[in-house]
């Protein structure tokens, strides 16, 4: 009899963990020909975890302390890197796998809480969230958002907790992890947001009782952001570094959010009436459910209500944040924080309607759901399948490309560090890539609007510039500029960049 007893939640929970191996198993597979993909923001985290095993010092590849990112990712890649003891790079595809396994794994808990749920649709959305391609891209890359989506999960699982005990150490422990996600990405204060509003929409607490769970969170959640936004202000005199304006309508951003969800769906088209179209009735809707629960009280102890109000708030902060501020453009992975809880918002109702149905009803309406959910999981696997197909022979798009690898600057770079004087600054169109395929320590070309930096720039007697012909960024200074205020001498050619020395026209390099 005990043996039975302990063999039911395994038993149980098989397909969670199966579907889970299936997850992590991809990540791998993708990963496998060249390692994980790294953008110019993974080579920040790398180098900082890099010096935090190395020196005990969250400093970057600049020798300077990281403040436009959180300092939670390359903790955690640092720690990750001294377990496994293991370079964190060489250790991440592991390190995503298991990230995706936990994900898929903790949703299979939070389903089996849904009020309406069945084992079937577990499954069902288990292999949508497995064979993602937006969580593909995400976990294939040595990006925050790896760790901050998980977080959500446990948020979302902390919460549900917190509504069937309603204590005050539950609803701390929901704080935390909000606090954490904040200083994992500084999306994170959308989990503040999700919180408060829950507790606001919350008709089971007097309005006192509210208040003061209200001020618990509210205090929990900020705690660790403050201190590192108090660290970042004394050490640089800026909460998150330096910021642009935003340059983008909010009508963009919306056709932008558009786009990539239907990117997710089987949705053909990209016109921007179609896809802003989508994104606006799909928001509306999963505020409407959102209310709906809410109204009729099914949300006091629902963890779909959750994912709900992450979907609002995340939706509204993404869009209201690159509308005043300018980073780049919405895209998969800014937004695929919300594809969990978009999935789970659209389709945790449709089980418990199903059982309402007559059984006259019941068997076509459950039928063609089934073939809705086969034709999406078909949808996900071709483009997995495509997805595949574009990196098993070259490696994922970034540093570890075999085009990167193979490139002659590149190269050049690794065999010849010492070349540079140390008499000259050293500037580079891609900096990150100088110092991720040669260990140079290059200064990033000022950005156009910024004439402060421009001046500085050309003020200096002479330095040296490595020109990466692979790399195109239209915000920082063009080379035909450099060339109208300075004499330009090129000192290496090589098929994919070059190398030059450059003294400005007024410099006093021109008069020696």
């Amino acid at each position: 009899m005990n043996r039975a007893r302990l063999g039911l939640p395994v038993l149980k929970n098989l397909d969670c963990l199966l579907i889970s191996m299936i997850g992590m198993a991809i990540i791998l597979l993708y990963t496998r020909h060249g390692g994980i993909g790294i953008s110019p923001d993974s080579i920040a985290y790398l180098s900082v975890a890099r010096n935090v095993i190395a020196h005990g010092a969250a400093v970057d590849y600049m020798l300077r302390p990281l403040v436009d990112f959180p300092v939670c990712y390359p903790f955690f890649l640092s720690v990750a890197g001294m377990i496994s003891r293991a370079d964190p790079l060489v250790a991440a595809p592991w390190i995503n796998g298991l990230l995706m396994a936990c994900i898929i794994f903790m949703m299979g808990y939070l389903i089996d809480s849904f009020s309406e749920a069945t084992r079937l649709y577990r499954c069902i959305v288990l292999l949508c969230i497995a064979l993602s391609p937006s969580l593909l891209e995400v976990y294939s890359m040595l990006w925050s958002e790896t760790v901050f989506i998980l977080l959500n999960i446990l948020f979302i699982a902390a919460f549900y907790h917190y509504l069937q005990k309603r204590t005050i150490s539950s609803l701390l422990i929901c704080g935390l992890l909000a606090s954490v996600a904040c200083i994992t990405r500084y999306a994170g204060v959308t989990l503040i947001g999700t919180g408060l509003m829950l507790l606001v929409f919350d008709n089971s607490l007097e309005w006192q009782r509210k208040l003061k769970h209200c001020f618990f969170f509210g205090f929990s959640a900020v705690s660790l952001l403050v201190v590192n936004l108090l660290r970042n202000a004394s050490i640089t005199g800026s909460l998150t570094g330096p910021r642009v304006r935003g340059i983008l309508s909010l009508g963009d951003n919306i056709i932008y959010t558009g786009r990539v969800i239907c990117d997710w769906l089987p949705v053909p088209g990209r016109q921007p009436q179609l896809v802003s179209g989508i994104m606006i009735f799909i928001f509306l809707l999963i505020c409407i459910l959102f209310l709906l629960r809410n109204r009729f009280g099914k949300a006091q102890v629902s963890s779909e209500n959750c994912f709900a109000a992450l979907f609002i708030v995340y939706t509204v902060f993404i869009i209201g944040i690159s509308t005043v501020s300018h980073f780049e453009q919405l895209n998969n992975r800014l937004l695929s924080p919300l594809y969990i809880p978009m999935l789970v918002s659209l389709t945790s109702w449709l089980p418990g309607s199903l059982r309402k149905l007559r059984p006259v009803y019941f068997k076509p309406a459950a039928g063609m759901l089934l073939l809705l959910a086969f034709f999406f999981l078909r949808y996900q696997c071709q483009q997995v399948a495509r997805m595949y197909n574009d990196v098993k022979d070259s490696g994922i798009p970034g540093y570890t490309e075999d085009s990167w690898k193979a490139s002659e600057t590149a190269r050049f770079l690794r065999v010849h560090r010492n070349y540079f004087s140390a008499d000259y600054d050293i500037y580079s169109n891609a900096h990150e890539a100088a110092y991720f395929n040669g260990g140079i320590r290059a200064e990033s070309l000022p950005h156009r609007r910024d004439q402060n930096d421009i001046r500085d720039f050309f003020s200096e007697d002479g330095f040296y510039l490595i020109w990466f012909d692979n790399f195109s960024d239209n915000e920082l200074v063009k080379f035909k500029t450099i060339r109208q205020n300075a004499i330009v001498e090129k000192k290496y050619d090589f098929k994919d960049g070059d190398i030059f020395f450059i003294r400005p026209r007024h410099s006093s390099a021109l008069r020696q």
